[in-house]
């Protein structure tokens, strides 16, 4: 199971992700990555480290409809090449 039921786990996001046999397609370009802090933070929290126009590219990405739109996508067949 992946989360606490109440946290979301951002730090945990990439390696979860590939264990699963999953990626993230279209990451929005200067958007800080799961499992990334900003060096400036002092007390990093994981998800609420994104800045608010982070925010908004992750959701313009995700309600994107055109070729860039950001989504997980299975890489399963690619294990073990």
């Amino acid at each position: 199971m992946w989360g606490s039921g109440k946290l979301f786990l951002w730090k945990q996001m990439p390696p979860r992700l590939a264990s699963s046999g999953l990626v993230l397609v279209n990451w929005p370009e200067g958007v800080m990555f799961p499992g990334k802090e900003h060096s400036s933070r002092t007390m990093p929290k994981g998800i609420s480290n994104l800045t608010h126009a982070e925010c908004s590219k992750i959701l313009a990405a995700l309600n994107d409809t055109g070729e860039n739109w950001l989504h997980l996508q299975s890489v399963s067949h690619h294990k073990g090449a």
